[in-house]
């Protein structure tokens, strides 16, 4: 049975509104799944808690510029070089977003515990001594170590109810190829309860077949495929293109004011279609995705 939908419907069929723990992935400024993240906009879907990996970028602050985030668990949301997000900052210091402190490792071993079914995860000794317990008692507690009697810290198993991810390729089922670097992209999808994946292109399952399975998502985890050549911009696709770093730099000019990212997200995302985003900003990709999007 074919899980392919197009970009509108996974979004409508998959991402509810006022979603309880919406987790994006990608790292940094890479495999952003931002054709699903600007659809989600477009649909106005409120989050109450947007999860990213350890190093939130773009597709974090767009979704926090929109106005459509209540909280956020995170360690860190940042454009690498080109500097800090404006929104996710803007948003924290005024108090409209409440940010979950979130340590890497905790976002690591947490959603290796989603996936496992654990109860905990058990955290590298040595954080136990930090102030991420105070900061985040929600998600951290001191426990007794079982077979030494000295003190851990654990965190709570994190299970989104709903991932947004990018892979390479895909087939109809939804068996996917992630490209490059996995960062958390597959136990994110491996922990979640739906998972809605974004790629460059549908291909035969024979195609996906030919990698180790550690580079794949099995498809019955998956519930939908949309096909998006250049879907990661203005992020890298690894494997495909790299960062619109002119692009990315016009968002933070913009975004360095409420009302220029207010500007950003009517130009950008809310006043035009993902096919006409593409036809504009990532005409070298964006000319494999017209039929698909029209």
């Amino acid at each position: 049975m074919s899980k392919v939908l197009s970009l509108h419907d996974a979004v409508e069929r998959h991402v509810p509104d006022g979603v309880g723990l919406l987790a994006v992935g990608g790292m940094h400024l890479q495999n952003n799944p931002m054709a699903l993240v600007r659809e989600a906009v477009r649909q106005q879907r409120r989050i109450r808690r947007l999860l990213t990996s350890p190093c939130g970028a773009l597709n974090a602050d767009l979704l926090i510029a929109a106005g459509l985030v209540d909280e956020i668990a995170t360690s860190y949301v940042g454009f690498e070089h080109l500097g800090l997000a404006p929104a996710f900052r803007r948003a924290v210091e005024s108090g409209s977003l409440r940010v979950l402190e979130c340590d890497e490792a905790y976002i690591t071993h947490g959603l290796g515990a989603g996936a496992g079914g654990l109860p905990f995860a058990a955290l590298p000794v040595g954080l136990e001594v930090s102030d991420v317990c105070r900061a985040n008692p929600e998600s951290y507690r001191l426990v007794e170590d079982p077979f030494t009697g000295t003190q851990v810290l654990a965190g709570a198993p994190l299970r989104p109810d709903v991932a947004l991810v990018h892979a390479s390729e895909a087939d109809v089922a939804g068996n996917a190829v992630l490209g490059g670097a996995h960062f958390l992209d597959r136990v994110m999808a491996l922990a979640a309860r739906t998972v809605v994946l974004q790629v460059e292109r549908v291909v035969p399952t024979e195609q996906i077949s030919r990698h180790p399975v550690g580079t794949t998502i099995p498809g019955f985890l998956v519930h939908a495929v949309v096909e998006i050549p250049g879907g990661c911009h203005p992020t890298a696709s690894h494997g495909h293109y790299r960062t619109d770093e002119e692009h990315l730099r016009r968002y933070l000019s913009l975004a360095a004011s409420a009302d220029g990212a207010q500007a950003y997200v009517d130009d950008y995302v809310r006043g035009t279609t993902e096919a006409e985003y593409l036809r504009a900003q990532h005409p070298a990709e964006a000319r494999h995705a017209r039929e698909e999007l029209r």
